[in-house]
Formats: structure tokens, sequence, C-alpha cells
């Protein structure tokens, strides 16, 4: 019922793959496009203000800037000659360096840029580089040096500030640097990172879902198909989509509603044999039937030789009607139970007075077979719903059976318990080895278990079928075990 399809198809793990590398490569070339979009615009994004970097550049610069003017103030104090105080020495140092380009701070990069001052120990201005700069005053002013020294620690100021202190022949001075700080800007952008992977992990999923909601629905649909099929609906049209696994799988639920369909057609033509084959062998009942009229014929028309050839043929006769006689009612009773139009015979009766009469009418029987019947039944009444006809059948059976299948000079046990809402009955005789799954099977019809089929005892299977469909009808239950050498038959009844 498949279809070979072979040459075209995809798997479905190949299609969820490529289903997912597309999703990923989409969330995350969305999420990538949002980031920079919003960094551009600075949407999530924090930035904070670092002058470290630039004031440890400017660090750096001093240094070279001393190192440079204590090698031209030396240079220049040797060059010139003053009578001046030392205060003025120094100036005129400065003021020589400055005249002849020898400013060292010029040639420094970037030294242009620094705002540079001399002051005495007091804090008065002798020199600045930049006389336009109106936060430091002019040579003779005055600048608060413990002031600047206080700013040069505050990590917080935006301006680089470093006091340099320099002793000329033990005259102290100060050499003030200055400059704005330029800080650098860090961006932290972990919320729009955090974001933008969100985003891109929504975004996964719902494609994933787009993608994958056909092949899902395609599930359903198999799933209502197969619930209409365990309804009992065997001509289920059903779609196939696709080239993958799910197309495998309608196939085989296709494939497996056609079978079933075939077994249930099969299984009524074996209800059909059945019943064809209780009637071919009510059928077949008349060819014995035709050899005891033979025998009888000869008998009642004196056509034997001698008494003995009579009685001969008498007893073949009687063995006939014996092999038949059972067969003949068990094959009409199944019938019977299986095409009349039930009927609501239920009666209340005391169970316990029912089954002590029925082994009571068997004691003669079991007697002439060397059988002895023990029975353990509560004296007082114990009632059941029943149909008595069919009941009484049910002890007919399992009672003959015990007669005819348990070993000489043996007892049979029949006990009777009384439970909570049941009433139990047990039928016990010592037989052959029962197999476990013989105690099972002996209930279904025309079925002898090994060790029935292997003896001379007549039967056809018929009698623990009927045992069953009656007990069932009655709302109880009727299960067979072995276990010490005892075959046990037991009858489970609800009281009444």
């Amino acid at each position: 019922m498949g279809h070979n399809q072979t040459g075209r198809k995809i798997g479905i793990y190949k299609e969820l793959a490529v289903g997912i590398l597309v999703s990923v490569a989409i969330a995350i070339a969305v999420a990538m496009g949002v980031f920079y979009i919003c960094k551009s615009r600075g949407i999530l994004i924090e930035v904070e203000e670092d002058c470290s970097q630039y004031k440890k550049k400017c660090d750096l610069q001093v240094m070279e800037l001393v190192r440079e003017l204590d090698s031209a103030l030396n240079t220049a104090m040797e060059e010139i000659e003053s009578t001046e105080s030392q205060e003025e020495n120094i100036t005129d140092a400065m003021r020589y360096l400055m005249q002849n380009d020898k400013m060292p701070f010029v040639s420094v990069q970037d030294g242009e840029n620094m705002l540079i001052t001399i002051a005495s120990k007091k804090g008065t201005v002798l020199w600045k580089n930049n006389s336009d700069d109106e936060t430091m005053p002019g040579k003779g002013g005055h600048i608060e040096v413990d002031e600047l020294v206080s700013d040069s620690y505050d990590e917080e100021c935006g301006e680089y500030i470093f006091v340099y202190t320099k002793s000329v022949e033990k005259v102290l001075y100060y050499i003030v640097f200055r400059t704005p700080a330029y800080p650098e800007y860090i961006y932290h952008d972990m919320q729009l990172r955090a974001a933008c992977l969100a985003l891109a992990a929504v975004l996964f999923l719902i494609l994933v879902l787009i993608f994958s909601k056909s092949r899902i629905s395609y599930i359903r649909y198999l799933s209502g198909v197969v619930d209409e099929i365990s309804k009992g609906n065997l001509h289920t049209q059903i779609d196939k989509k696709g080239y993958d696994e799910l197309t495998t799988i309608a196939e085989s639920i296709d494939d497996m509603q056609h079978n079933l369909d075939k077994m249930m057609k099969e299984e009524r033509e074996n209800e059909r044999k059945n019943r064809e084959l209780i009637t071919n062998l009510s059928h077949d009942i008349k060819t014995p039937m035709t050899i005891i009229t033979g025998y009888l014929d000869v008998v009642i028309s004196g056509k034997y030789e001698d008494e003995s050839e009579r009685d001969l043929y008498i007893k073949k006769a009687f063995a006939q009607v014996e092999k038949i006689n059972g067969m003949i009612q068990k094959i009409f009773l199944l019938a019977k139970n299986e095409i009349k139009v039930e009927q609501d015979n239920t009666v209340r009766c005391n169970f316990s007075m029912m089954v002590s009469q029925d082994v009571a009418e068997f004691e003669g029987i079991a007697q002439k077979q060397n059988r002895n019947f023990v029975t353990d039944i509560p004296e007082k009444p114990l009632y059941a719903n029943i149909v008595i006809e069919d009941m009484r059948e049910v002890l007919d059976n399992i009672l003959m059976n015990a007669i005819k299948y348990s070993k000489p000079e043996t007892d049979i046990l029949v006990s009777m318990e009384e439970e909570e809402s049941t009433i139990h009955i047990i039928v016990s005789n010592v037989s052959e080895e029962v197999k476990e799954a013989d105690c099972t099977r002996i209930f279904d019809k025309f079925y002898r278990a090994d060790h029935a089929r292997g003896s001379d005892i007549a039967g056809n299977g018929l009698g623990l079928s009927i045992v069953r469909e009656t007990v069932e009808r009655s709302k109880g239950k009727v299960w067979a075990e072995y276990a010490q050498g005892y075959f046990s038959l037991h009858i489970r009844l609800p009281k009444a």
C-alpha cells in the first residue's frame, strides 16, 4: 500500500536542521542590525568619562619638560652674568631662554598647550609661558600654591595640575604645569547586548515555530486519523504530504488500517466458519446414527448367528450412542447460546443448596468410576442472581469433567466460600499435569488440552466454553489452575 519515494525523500531531521539554521541566521542578522542602530543613537548605552589615561600621558610629558627645564636653566645660569637677587636670576635665565629661542617647552610636542608658571615660595609669579591666560596671574601676581597642590590630587578635577618644587641655590621655587583634561569616553553596552540577545532568542523561537507549523499541523492530522481508526473507522482517507518520515508514518497508518480491516474480515469469516462447523458436526452425527441403525436392524431382524454376536452388535451400537449423545447435546447448546435472543430469566437462588443437590446427583456416576466426592459447602443459604437452567448446565459440565479427567481411586473436592461480596466455588481433582497455557485455553471452543487429547476419553472441547459464556453472562468469573497435582476450576459469582 505504501509508495516508494526514496529518490525524492527529504528526511525530517534535515528539514528541521535547515529550518533551525535559517532561523538562527535571520535572528542573528536582525539582532546585530538592532544593536548597531541602537548603539549609534545611544539607546541603552551608558557613557563613562575617563581622564586617567590622559593624565598619565601628561605626567610623562611633564617629567620630560622638567628634565629639559632643569638642563636649560643650568645652562642659562652659566651663560649669563648678573648681580641681581636669586629670584631675578632665575627670571633672567627664563627670559634669556625665551629671547634666544632656547625655551625647552617649545620643542616638546604639545608643550605649547601646557600652561607653565614659575613662582616663588611665597606664591609670587615670576614667569609664565602664556600671558593671555586669565586663570593664572601675570608676572608679579600671586598664586595659591597649597590650593593648586590640593587640586592636583583631586581625581574628579577636570583639569590636569602638577606642582613641581625646584631649589636653585637654596632658594625654593614652584613650577606649576596646567592643562585642560581631555577625557576618554567608555561605552557600556551590556544592557543593549542582553536586549539584543533576548530579541534573537525570541525571534529564533518564532521562526522555528513558523517553519515547523506545517509539519506540526500534519502530526495533529495524523493523530486525528489514528483516533478515527481506534473508533473502528477503517476506511479513513489519509492525505500524504511531503516526502519525509511523517509521510512514511502516514503510509504505515494507511497500511495498518487496511490490514486491520482485512483481519476483521477474516475474523468474521472465521466466526462464520465456526458456526458452519457446528452445523457440519450436527450433520456428521448422521453417520454414526446410520451405523447404529444398521446394528439395530441386524439385531431386530435376527440376522445374527448366535447370541454372542447379537450382544456384540448391541454393545457397539450402545458405544456409538454414548459417544455422540454428549456431542449432540453440547453442539445444540452452543448453537443456542450463539443465536438465541437473550431473555432475562434471572432469579435469586440459594446457590449453596443447588450445588449440594447437583453433587448428590453425580455421586452414583462417580462411584461407578471409582471416584468419590468430598464437599465443604456451607449449610447456611448463599444467594446469587442466576438463570437456574444455565447454571445447572455449568455445574453438570464441571462435575462431569472432574469425574472424567480425575485419576481412579481419588477424591473430587467441591468447596464453597462466602467472600465479602461474592461466592467462590472450587472443584478440584487429581489430574495429569496441565500446562499453564492450557489452563487459559481450555475455555476456547473446540480446544482440548494435551493430556485430554492423548487419552481415550471422549470430548470435543465445547463444555468449558459453555461454562465460561454462562458464568460471564451472570457477571461472574471462571478460571483454571494446576498446582501440586490438583487441577482446579474456580467460579466466582456476585452475591444477591
